[in-house]
């Protein structure tokens, strides 16, 4: 589909949502990706496209993705992004992907989220929001330090009126954090979780979403499941090219 570029949003330490305005009304699902093409000059060894995720809502007039930006290191494809001028054409894929909310609004929904693995999270959040669906939710939230933190004025306001469990852990926090710091392992996952999510008897249909870089994605899949969380209670989506954490 064809889309515009309308304007950039800061939202942490060289992290902005890019919003784009779509030629026609488009339909998907919180917490779907697209493939961006972005044709531009100078074009290095990782091409014109890009996988990203939807991390705007159905209930947005426009499309966000979020990303990161003014890395030294960025590839063509960034910088051309991070030059993107409002009314700038390129094209976008129709959403696709199953990183999606359950129907069931009762099941309880743990999300695990490591760096930019929040965007589907913040998908799926702001359309609850939105909607003001009042399910069962935890959302752990591991950042390196607490000014990659993003979208912290919208999970605040969900756990403050809807009830959402939030729990944000710095792995290099500075003098002044208050909250959890560290690694994010799975012992400390099952230990922030409670058993609500991972005690199979405790509540057999409730869902644990993992998110962020693919290494860190899979093993805390093979661990969990390694300790008797079953497989269908384990949704995933990794961002492969990002660091461990």
């Amino acid at each position: 589909m064809n889309v515009t570029f309308d304007h950039r949003e800061p939202i942490a330490k060289n992290i902005v949502t890019l919003w784009f305005k779509p030629e026609r009304p488009v339909f998907y699902v919180a917490g779907q990706f697209t493939e961006m093409y972005l044709p531009h000059a100078g074009v290095d060894s990782r091409g014109e496209r890009r996988w990203f995720t939807l991390s705007s809502s159905p209930t947005d007039p426009l499309l966000g993705i979020t990303t990161r930006l003014a890395a030294e290191d960025s590839s063509s494809f960034k910088k051309a992004l991070d030059l993107l001028q409002p009314g700038a054409p390129l094209k976008l894929a129709d959403p696709m992907g199953d990183f999606v909310l359950p129907k069931d609004t009762s099941l309880p929904l743990l999300f695990v989220a490591a760096g930019l693995g929040i965007t589907p999270v913040h998908s799926m959040v702001k359309w609850m929001r939105d909607r003001r669906e009042e399910r069962p939710v935890h959302l752990i939230y591991a950042v390196s330090h607490e000014n990659e933190l993003a979208f912290l004025p919208l999970f605040e306001e969900f756990s403050a009126k809807f009830g959402m469990q939030f729990t944000p852990v710095v792995k290099h926090p500075s003098a002044g954090w208050q909250g959890e710091s560290g690694s994010l392992t799975t012992s400390r996952i099952l230990e922030l979780a409670g058993s609500a999510f991972t005690n199979s008897a405790a509540d057999e249909n409730a869902l644990i979403y993992l998110s962020g870089p693919e290494p860190m994605t899979e093993t805390f899949y093979k661990e969990l499941t390694a300790r008797g969380v079953p497989n269908e209670r384990l949704v995933t989506d990794y961002f492969p090219g990002y660091i461990q954490f």
